[in-house]
């Protein structure tokens, strides 16, 4: 009996080295293939350097007036970011997340390397169908289709993302049927993130332990990677999205003109995920920027209120903000009412990354906010730096002075805007978020990077709230929000 036991013991040991044998060789193999990626960027990366300078030191001597030299600036700097971006989309859905998700730390980075990030788009090209229903009978059983969800190959294919792919599908009851989306991840993606991931972490590890300087410590890669990588684990889990759509759809059940999609009741695992169909006259909130008729623009006005007091709600009232917003994610439907009039439902797609605020950076977004109303950017400011968890203004001769000031210069700016009445065509809240952003890179105030988050979540909407209607009185909509009476 002890030689069995010992002998399963040492079984399970070599089956435990070869794993880590089989990770380490895959960590090995996948560091070589980044490394080879990006191989050409130590040419193309310091060429587009020099030219850029060669560039601004030619318009300082030429009094700005050699427009060649911009072009060929320009189009340096664009082959090495175009080839940059084309990397990350090769190496994967890892590598394209953590530039979507890099392209929104602008308390880390500069606004021009977020810009250039911000491009990153994540359609792949579809699975085979073979991997669809082998997940499905892994998900709900062999039996799934005479349960009623059928899924066939000629089905449409709504989208393929980095992470899944969604279908049109049909959902079937003793008393009815109805269509629904399915939703089904990637073949290995979860193995596939998880091996990313840990090379990143080691990878973020080494740099923070071996270069001992103070922006890089500032940087908090470690800490950064396990916010990333929490990011990623919520993507390839799709339960979280359904427990998000619960959340979204409780706190915005008594809002009839605001909807995210219902999960399916038990028919949804950590790979699957069956829910409402939004149907097909549902149309991209993007088809209703392209009419500029009279009634187009009324449509759009109709829109813009439900749509910025969505946003406003999800950040001030709920903490509860959806942060994977671009205009692919949201729909308009439209409905007849019984007097046969045009109802519009803003519907919200993909909601697997929401932002929670942690109490300082909360009181830190509404204090901004109502610096904006009071133009007191300055107490704003110093109580950004009380609450950071980590700062180096009060260790740097009159940087705390500093960073207050500039908070202030940049509510004052916005602040000064009023004579023109505040209208979402005037001013931009995200702008402002932004630049208080970037001050906190500058001078080493360190921010949650949720806070970062909902700033991006926040300039999507309000840049497709001004799309909408740029008369839109901003902070008169804000203010019930701020105040605390919505």
């Amino acid at each position: 009996m002890t030689i069995r036991i010992h002998h399963t013991n040492n079984k399970k040991e070599q089956t435990r080295w070869l794993q880590r044998l089989r990770h380490a060789a895959f960590v090995i193999w996948r560091g070589i293939e980044i490394v080879v990626m990006f191989s050409p960027l130590v040419v193309l990366a310091p060429a587009a350097a020099i030219v850029s300078y060669a560039d601004s030191s030619w318009k300082r001597l030429l009094g700005h007036t050699n427009h060649n030299l911009q072009h060929n600036s320009s189009f340096a700097s664009n082959i090495a970011w175009s080839y940059t971006l084309f990397s990350l989309q090769y190496l994967g859905p890892a590598f394209v997340k953590l530039g979507q998700w890099a392209a929104t730390r602008r308390d880390l980075f500069p606004v021009s390397f977020c810009i250039r990030l911000s491009e990153l788009h994540s359609s792949t090209q579809p699975h085979a169908f073979a991997h669809t229903q082998k997940t499905l009978v892994e998900a709900f059983g062999e039996n799934y289709e005479s349960r009623g969800l059928v899924l066939k190959e000629s089905d449409i294919i709504l989208g393929s993302g980095s992470a899944a792919q969604v279908y049109k599908a049909t959902l079937k009851s003793a008393t009815n049927e109805k269509s629904v989306a399915v939703k089904v991840l990637h073949p290995s993606i979860g193995l596939k993130v998880e091996r990313d991931l840990s090379l990143m972490q080691y990878i973020a590890n080494f740099i923070d332990t071996c270069i001992p300087l103070q922006s890089v410590k500032m940087l908090s890669l470690p800490r950064a990677v396990t916010n990333f990588a929490d990011i990623m684990r919520r993507q390839v889990d799709l339960r979280v999205e359904r427990d998000n759509l619960e959340s979204f759809r409780d706190n915005f059940k008594s809002s009839p003109a605001v909807y995210f999609p219902e999960p399916q009741r038990h028919w949804v695992s950590e790979q699957v995920l069956v829910e409402d169909y939004i149907g097909d006259g549902a149309r991209p909130i993007s088809h209703y920027l392209e009419d500029d008729s009279v009634n187009g623009l009324k449509e759009r006005r109709a829109l813009a209120g439900t749509f910025v007091r969505s946003a406003l709600k999800m950040v001030f009232t709920d903490n509860f903000v959806h942060s994977d917003l671009h205009p692919g994610n949201v729909f308009v439907r439209e409905e007849k009412s019984e007097q046969n009039e045009t109802k519009y439902v803003i519907t919200f797609l993909d909601a697997g990354i929401a932002t929670t605020l942690q109490p300082n950076d909360r009181k830190n977004l509404r204090d901004l906010f109502k610096a904006v109303v009071f133009n007191d950017g300055y107490t704003a400011g110093t109580l950004m730096i009380e609450r950071a968890r980590f700062e180096r203004c009060s260790s740097i001769p009159g940087g705390k002075e500093k960073f207050a000031s500039g908070v202030q210069d940049v509510i004052s700016e916005f602040h000064d805007k009023r004579k023109q009445g505040l209208t979402l065509g005037a001013v931009s809240i995200g702008a402002l978020l932004a630049k208080v952003l970037d001050l906190c890179r500058v001078y080493h105030v360190e921010i949650d990077p949720a806070m970062s988050s909902i700033v991006i979540s926040m300039m999507v909407l309000e840049g497709l709230g001004r799309s909408l209607d740029p008369d839109l009185n901003l902070i008169k909509t804000a203010m019930p929000f701020l105040v605390g009476k919505v």
